[in-house]
């Protein structure tokens, strides 16, 4: 049904195809719904067009197959799905109560799947995604297989988990699977693989690649990934013009169509960065709120955390510190944090360490850009915590520690275990092991004559 291994070529080609049978199907319900369907979702999910045009076909198609049963009806609820999706809509009344349904990449459930990985709601997608995968492969659904590999390649990618994307990237090159897809879905995969990895050149290279074969086959939404990891490798490289000129025209394009799930095409943070850069300040502010706009109406855990960066970003670009912005985009990196999306909390907190810095406050600068160096080297993004180090390197030389004077990790420490949390956590939030954490919580508490974690509270002095 969605195999793109043989026929024409470009998706324009495809729709006119579809517009001809359209025209000659009216003595025909189901198969009319089957061709508003099909043109709902290729709307939705590759040309990213017309929007509301799309839901409204997708509604008449599923009214017309609706109680017909078989894949007519389940590709209504598909396309249903998508145009649900793409504007920021549940889908899961849209899903089946019980088994999965046999054809997975023609199914609503598909489609939840991926909306969990644009809210940020990793886990649940993960279990979902994995268990497709198993299925697709025991029904023998090679579509189905190489589009769950797909879906889980971009969790990975979401999550920055490198090592696990390049891995599924290695079995889908080496598989007769590519030839089903004439769309550049590898081709922007790697190139978002290298934007994450911090490797400025590879990242523009493929990026470039994917945005030339997005053009020659339709494929918009290839495109809009292609120019997404184009834009970052352009902030990698310290070019914040041209990361505005890429970036500002996916998110113009998506609000353009219709498109309101802030996380399916996850510009924003990058684009409010290239701004604040390039000082258009006027144009953050409005990106940044309405992203928080989207956000609060659809309780988007990923979309929340992205409005607070981005407005923290916006805020902390102006000419006196702000240290309740400075808070915010703390809090957003936990919160990024909590939702296992690292890579977004690490790039939350070089850019708090880049303000504060700016700003001379040498001891928290410290504090983020280590964080975010040490984060960045654990999920093996060696060129971004290189921009961080050498963001370390035009810190304030440390100051001198008084006698009896916390250090910075001392300190951090210390403050964590105020707020009740046990040495393990403490470990796993400052990615230092548990007897790191007891050696610094020993000496803390000898310096300030305490014995308890309930003392602490009171006898914390925050380092500049």
């Amino acid at each position: 049904m969605l195999s793109e291994g043989t026929g024409p070529r470009h998706l324009d080609d495809l729709r006119r195809y579809r517009d001809r049978a359209l025209a000659e199907c009216d003595d025909d319900p189901l198969l009319r719904a089957f061709v508003l369907a099909k043109n709902a979702s290729n709307a939705a999910g590759s040309t990213i067009t017309g929007l509301k045009r799309a839901g409204e076909s997708a509604r008449e198609a599923f009214e017309l197959a609706r109680g017909e049963g078989g894949e007519t009806e389940q590709y209504t609820r598909y396309a249903l799905a998508w145009t649900r999706g793409m504007t920021g809509e549940p889908v899961d009344d849209l899903c089946d109560v019980g088994e999965l349904a046999s054809y997975i990449a023609g199914s609503p459930e598909r489609v939840a799947a991926q909306r969990l990985i644009w809210r940020g709601e990793v886990e649940s997608a993960r279990a979902l995604l994995t268990r497709f995968l198993a299925q697709a492969d025991e029904q023998g659904e090679r579509e189905s297989y190489a589009l769950q590999r797909l879906h889980l390649c971009e969790l990975h990618l979401r999550v920055g988990e490198w090592d696990a994307a390049a891995a599924l990237l290695e079995e889908w090159g080496d598989s007769s699977d590519r030839g089903l897809m004439f769309r550049p879905k590898y081709e922007r995969c790697r190139a978002l693989l290298y934007a994450g990895r911090g490797d400025a050149k590879k990242a523009e290279s493929w990026a470039r690649r994917t945005i030339t074969l997005a053009e020659q086959t339709g494929s918009r939404w290839d495109g809009l990934e292609g120019a997404r990891a184009l834009g970052m490798s352009a902030l990698l490289s310290h070019k914040p013009a041209p990361a505005c000129t890429v970036l500002r025209e996916v998110w113009a394009h998506t609000q353009l169509e219709g498109v309101e799930e802030p996380g399916v095409f996850p510009v924003a943070p990058e684009l409010v960065e290239a701004l604040v850069e390039s000082g258009e300040l006027d144009e953050a502010g409005r990106v940044a709120s309405r992203l928080r706009e989207l956000a609060t109406r659809q309780a988007h855990p990923w979309g929340l955390a992205s409005a607070q960066r981005c407005e923290s970003l916006a805020l902390l670009a102006a000419a006196s510190y702000d240290e309740r912005a400075a808070a915010h985009l703390d809090a957003a990196a936990a919160s990024y944090a909590e939702l296992g999306l690292r890579f977004d909390q690490a790039r939350s907190l070089l850019s708090l360490g880049r303000a504060q810095r700016r700003f001379k406050k040498w001891g928290v600068a410290r504090r983020s850009l280590e964080q975010a160096a040490s984060i960045f080297d654990a999920i093996g993004s060696p060129g971004w915590a290189a921009q961080a180090r050498s963001e370390l390197s035009r810190v304030g030389a440390r100051r001198p520690v008084a006698s009896g004077e916390l250090t910075g990790s001392e300190q951090r420490a210390a403050e964590l275990a105020a707020t009740g949390m046990s040495n393990k956590e403490i470990a796993r939030e400052l990615f230092v092991t548990v007897h790191t954490v007891e050696v610094h919580l020993s000496r803390a508490y000898a310096k300030l004559g305490v014995s308890s974690r309930r003392q602490l509270a009171a006898r914390l002095t925050p380092i500049d």
